[in-house]
């Protein structure tokens, strides 16, 4: 009976890895409306000591009402060095008003002085705003280190050279038990067969 709910919670476990991995990579935008919940890897030092490159955060929705300078949240702005738009994660400096009457945040990375804010700007290098519609959710904790290790299995070959063995690790596993099975029914058949003689 324990066996059994231990087999149903870890294919349950399993497969709720599998579908936010499967959603993950085909709607990536929607893991957050479906789970509550996205995960993303540190790939600058922005944010370090704090967060470090190579740790996975996790952020959840946000409410807005609930955001406060010193809260540190993950947004979508236009980077560059990139020339195209992509995730941050920094803290909230301060909380202001635009001339429209938004409210709008203004972020920073780790160990910076107070009025040292980040100027984010459009891909036409015009000043933008961060508003709530451009944040994806807000920083609960960290996973250290194992950023690496889930970008390798983004890589397909990699994903697909890792599942050719569990398949082969589990098929001799799978072997091996029946195998020493079969071997204990023999043994346990002939000593039948002396217990009779």
């Amino acid at each position: 009976m324990i066996q059994n709910i231990k087999k149903v919670f870890y294919y349950s476990i399993v497969g709720v890895l599998l579908f936010y991995i499967v959603i993950s990579f085909i709607f990536p935008s929607k893991t957050i409306d479906i789970f509550r919940f996205r995960t993303f890897i540190i790939v600058s030092s922005s944010m370090a000591p704090d967060i470090a490159v190579g740790d996975m955060i996790l952020v959840t929705n946000t409410n807005e009402s609930k955001l406060e300078a010193g809260d540190v949240i993950t947004f979508e702005a236009y980077i560059k060095e990139l020339n195209d738009y992509s995730f941050v994660t920094h803290y909230i400096a301060r909380i202001d008003t635009n001339d429209m009457g938004e409210t709008i945040y203004k972020t920073q990375g780790a160990n910076r002085e107070a009025d040292d804010v980040d100027e984010w700007t459009d891909k036409f290098g015009e000043p933008v705003d961060i508003t709530i519609d451009d944040i994806e959710g807000e920083y609960r904790f960290t996973v250290p280190a194992i950023g690496p290790l889930v970008v390798r299995l983004q890589d397909p070959i990699f994903l697909g050279i890792v599942l050719i063995n569990g398949v082969i690790l589990f098929a001799l596993v799978k072997f091996i038990k029946d195998y020493l099975k079969e071997k204990n029914d023999d043994d346990d058949k002939k000593d039948k067969e002396k217990e009779i003689d």
